[in-house]
């Protein structure tokens, strides 16, 4: 056991099926040379759901910079007079992201446990501060952005991801009595509904439903009674209706959806539909978008997924797709093999962010939702979006490691010994 209180049992020697203990695998089947690690060494799979994880997400980069140049040069000529605005962009926040990647996940996840609390208080004090600044009148419209110039980043990009943190946290912290109304239950909605609602009153409704509806998914596979979450829901659900229907865009959105809105309101989800007829199987290939010839409003960012059914028409959606879902299959593989509570937690909540985001960007676009403002993660261009979703697979990476730097702590503390004994230690 080591000093964080994990069971450590594969440095121990087993016994080996070859030596035929009771019902052990034969050493002449395949089955048993795999085990031994004769045909593919054991270590190889150790890792293998964060190697994936990370060649799924540089794919997802990869097509995201294409398609967002594809979706967004009339944009960029019309707007910044330069058709490779959007393109040089999108590529150097793919390039800064992998660096966040591979930073982050060399780093031990588990100290961010300890600075989750600060982290969540400071993402909340800047959502705070936009709205003050938004109630002086320093900022008009949404108060989504802080910074300066074109240094700036959405407040709610980091919100999400310390809700996050924090939440990992306390589900680890009240592991014992997670059930517990009082003790356990009240002080996790109330951060991330407290959180949320800032979020909402940027205004960003979309962004604080999902948000919830995130951390409500990331507290149940972390063990929270399921009468209190379905309480929760019921109980607030009439206060978002009203919310939703509080403003005019929303309700024009929402009639859209159900086809009596205006035209005004319902033309980019026409546009995008269009789009995604003009794509057929095959697509009309790369560059070939008629869409983005300034038809489709936000067609590099909200609405890319109407862009790449049709360049690359619906094998290319679904691949697409299929990646999302490869990345959603590692995250939960190497969240069932955390090291820790506090591991598979975080894992969890990363991994239901990426695919939510994902699914109701491809789902908008599909008119299978009313619109929102969500991108897609790794290919809609954004940079803060973009940045903070490399955090999030960093910590991944991080939490399939853990093992590795558990195994290389503990020979490290092992006595040193004569070569021969050093010859015969399990590694």
């Amino acid at each position: 056991m080591n000093g964080d209180g994990f069971i450590i049992d594969h440095l121990e020697p087993k016994p080996s099926p070859r030596q035929g203990q009771g019902g052990g695998i034969d050493e002449s089947s395949v089955l048993g040379r795999l085990a031994e690690g004769d045909i593919v060494p054991k270590k190889t799979f150790e890792s293998l759901a964060g190697k994936t994880l990370l060649l799924l997400v540089v794919m997802l980069m990869c097509v995201g910079v294409l398609v967002v140049y594809s979706g967004g040069a009339g944009w960029g000529a019309k707007k910044f007079h330069d058709e490779e605005y959007f393109l040089w962009r999108q590529l150097l926040f793919s390039i800064a992201g992998l660096g966040v990647i591979f930073v982050v996940g060399a780093v031990d996840y588990k100290i961010f446990k300890r600075f989750s609390k600060p982290i969540l208080v400071a993402s909340a004090a800047l959502l705070a501060a936009l709205l003050a600044m938004k109630a002086v009148g320093v900022i008009e419209g949404a108060a989504r952005w802080i910074g300066y110039g074109k240094f700036k980043f959405q407040a709610s990009d980091l919100a999400k991801y310390a809700l996050l943190l924090r939440l990992a946290t306390m589900l680890a912290e009240k592991k014992s009595f997670v059930k517990d109304l009082h003790r356990a239950y009240y002080p996790m909605i109330t951060v991330v509904l407290g959180v949320a609602g800032l979020v909402a009153l940027e205004p960003n409704f979309s962004t604080a439903a999902v948000m919830t509806g995130i951390c409500l998914i990331v507290m149940y596979l972390g063990g929270a009674d399921v009468k209190h979450l379905a309480v929760t829901i019921l109980g607030f659900a009439p206060i978002a209706a009203g919310f939703a229907i509080a403003a005019p865009y929303r309700v024009a959105r929402l009639l859209a959806f159900v086809g009596e809105g205006s035209d005004k309101a319902s033309y980019q989800i026409e546009q995008a539909l269009i789009g995604l007829g003009n794509g057929g199987i095959f697509g009309l290939g790369p560059g070939a978008s008629k869409q983005r010839e300034l038809f489709l409003p936000a067609s590099y960012n909200d609405f890319i997924f109407a862009v790449l059914g049709e360049e690359y028409g619906f094998v290319g959606a679904t691949l697409i797709i299929l990646l999302f879902v490869g990345v959603v299959i590692c995250g939960v593989l190497i969240a069932r093999n955390a090291m820790d509570d506090f591991g598979r937690h975080l894992a969890y909540g990363v991994t239901t962010a990426i695919g939510v985001y994902a699914f109701v960007n491809a789902a908008v676009a599909c008119h299978l939702l009313p619109t929102t403002g969500l991108p897609m993660p790794f290919v809609s261009y954004g940079g803060s979006a973009t940045l903070f979703n490399s955090f999030g697979v960093g910590l991944l990476i991080s939490v399939s490691r853990e093992k590795k730097r558990l195994e290389k702590n503990a020979i490290a503390r092992q006595p040193s010994g004569t070569a021969e004994e050093q010859g015969n230690a399990p590694f």
